[in-house]
């Protein structure tokens, strides 16, 4: 049995954006100032702090890819043989000036078709913009599969006699509560992680 890239790609791959991001902005106002006259804030108790503060939200890319063993990028239509062992790498690139300090990320994987490999999550941060081999050549770390123990966990259900999906998951999801997951600004966070092709 074969399973074609598009398979892959229709479960994980999906570029979600291509371009620089664009910032959003949203503005809040505060009421406040010294007996109950609207001159600023009470920063410093004085009534002289600013009374408005405008916050720039930054939506991220996110890209998904499957790659061989050899790190190269599995196009879309090519066939893949079943109980072959590929990597799927999750990346993250902050292009901004600023930190983007609680990212997060979660990945299902229906065993029927991928299953995934214990102990294969791994991390690794490179500059903004940096390509596909930079990327892959980059300085890679493992992360441990339990939860709590490191930014990204796997709930590895064991099987495809178990209805329920694998689970990877980045930064403070809820349903497996990693530590927060920053990405620092001008950086890529790529995660990867292996699945063997049912």
């Amino acid at each position: 049995m074969r399973v074609k890239a598009f398979w892959i790609a229709l479960f994980l791959a999906f570029l979600l954006g291509v371009a620089p991001p664009e910032v959003s902005a949203a503005t809040n106002r505060a009421l406040g100032g010294i007996g109950g006259i609207n001159n600023g804030t009470i920063t410093g108790g004085d009534g002289t702090g600013a009374a408005e503060i405008t916050l720039n939200t930054v939506p991220l890319a996110l890209v998904k890819q499957a790659r061989d063993s050899a790190g190269n990028v599995i196009p879309d239509g090519a066939d893949v043989p079943s109980n072959s062992i590929i990597y799927f790498v999750l990346y993250v690139d902050n292009t901004t000036d600023a930190e983007a300090f609680d990212v997060r990320m979660s990945d299902q994987l229906n065993e029927s078709w991928f299953l995934y490999q214990a102990g294969s999550l791994q991390t690794t941060e490179v500059p903004t913009g940096s390509n596909d081999v930079t990327i892959w050549n980059g300085p890679w770390s493992p992360l441990l599969d339990p939860q709590d123990a490191d930014v990204c966990s796997a709930l590895n259900t064991s099987g495809v006699t178990n209805p329920e999906p694998d689970l990877i998951t980045c930064g403070s999801d809820s349903s497996q509560p990693n530590p927060r997951m920053p990405v620092p600004a001008g950086t890529l966070k790529a995660i990867r992680f292996q699945v063997e092709v049912q």
